[in-house]
């Protein structure tokens, strides 16, 4: 996986619902490279990081479901 450098708040929302996606069973890796371009975070694989990035933009269900999922 390539790092980018520039990173944007669209990019950020969108690499924590792809970590979501995976922690969760939704998509897969392979779902994800069928895709042009596609982000992860750093530490995608950790739930308390994805967890930590929907508390802090108040997306309490997403936060449910990660807590649901451990």
């Amino acid at each position: 996986m390539e790092k980018v450098d520039i990173i944007n708040s669209e990019i950020v929302d969108q690499s924590y619902n792809n970590a979501f996606d995976l922690l969760l069973g939704n998509i897969s890796f392979d779902d994800l490279a069928e895709r042009n371009e596609f982000y992860l975070p750093e530490d995608y694989e950790d739930p308390k990081v994805v967890l930590q990035y929907f508390e802090d933009i108040e997306d309490y269900e997403k936060c449910i479901e990660i807590r649901d999922k451990k």
